[in-house]
């Protein structure tokens, strides 16, 4: 009888333990902005994409003549992280791929020498801003529209009524800069 209930409680208990499947996939769980892979562009309904693309192949995109809209950001940065929504909502609407151009590193190293930053400045200078020093300084977010390598239009920061280390952007500022982002990217699609 002892042999028969613990036969019972064995099966009882086998019976009741979750079997669990390993399961690999090559997919990613996750997709981030400068993803290139069609999962991720389907996954979040984009249809356009963020490209990362370094300081270098930036530089080149000048020499080459190339056109298209760059974005320099970090993914950290309080300013990035408030405008890099309404950019990717506008470049959605108009179907305009970014080159995302990554300045820092996730320990907020810059990845750009002073060798590289003097070779792009003289295409996007009008763009930058001097410093407490007075020093030209690549300032973020950036949005520039390039046409055969010339920067004709751009957009530097959030809006000079927001200070993203003190709050976020409000209802009416995110207006105000898809405002600006819409006129960019419709001088990209000209």
């Amino acid at each position: 009888m002892k042999k028969i209930l613990l036969i019972l409680l064995s099966l009882t208990l086998c019976a009741c333990q979750t079997q669990t499947q390993i399961k690999h996939s090559s997919s990613k769980q996750a997709c981030d902005a400068t993803s290139t892979e069609e999962k991720c562009d389907s996954t979040d309904d984009t249809k356009i994409k963020f490209n990362e693309i370094s300081f270098d192949e930036a530089i080149q995109y000048f020499i080459e003549k190339n056109s298209g809209v760059l974005y320099f950001g970090y993914s950290s940065c309080p300013w990035c992280k408030e405008a890099k929504p309404v950019l990717k909502k506008v470049a959605q609407e108009n179907g305009i791929d970014i080159q995302y151009v990554k300045v820092r590193d996730e320990e907020k190293n810059r990845l750009y020498t002073d060798e590289q930053k003097a070779q792009i400045q003289p295409y996007i200078q009008d763009y930058m801003s001097n410093n407490d020093e007075g020093v030209l300084t690549l300032y973020i977010p950036l949005v520039l529209v390039v046409k055969n390598g010339k920067v004709i239009d751009g957009h530097e920061g959030t809006l000079d009524s927001h200070d993203a280390t003190k709050r976020k952007m409000t209802d009416q500022e995110k207006k105000e800069l898809t405002q600006i982002y819409t006129k960019l990217m419709s001088e990209a699609k000209n």
